[in-house]
């Protein structure tokens, strides 16, 4: 029986690290996209509010709710986003830092560097 599972415990730490690569790969593409994704961590009710998506219109952006449930690596998660506000940056300048929630997952850490 031990055996068994230790290698079902192999396999598994084979295909998250085979989805580590995945997700990095795709960190390059979304940036390269029309459409740019903002992660959020929401709760049991969403939290994208029609300022939000008035937000999302008006910056070509989307967000996406995680809900209730953080995603097992924040930091990627959080690394995308601060692509996402370099870009807002070098394309709208600093006015779209006053219009965003502060709430957005990595927004605070990433306006203090």
């Amino acid at each position: 029986m031990n055996f068994k599972q230790i290698i079902i415990i192999v396999l598994f730490s084979f295909a998250l690290h085979a989805q580590e690569k995945k997700q990095n790969d795709t960190i390059k593409i979304e940036i390269n996209s029309n459409t740019k994704t903002i992660y959020v961590l929401g709760g049991i009710a969403s939290v994208i509010t029609k300022e939000d998506l008035a937000f999302a219109k008006k910056y070509n952006v989307k967000f996406h709710d995680f809900g209730c449930i953080a995603p097992i690596n924040f930091k990627e998660y959080e690394a995308k986003n601060a692509l996402i506000f370099e870009h807002l940056n070098k394309v709208f300048g600093k006015q779209w830092q006053k219009e965003i929630k502060s709430s957005v997952m990595g927004f605070e850490k990433w306006k203090k560097k």
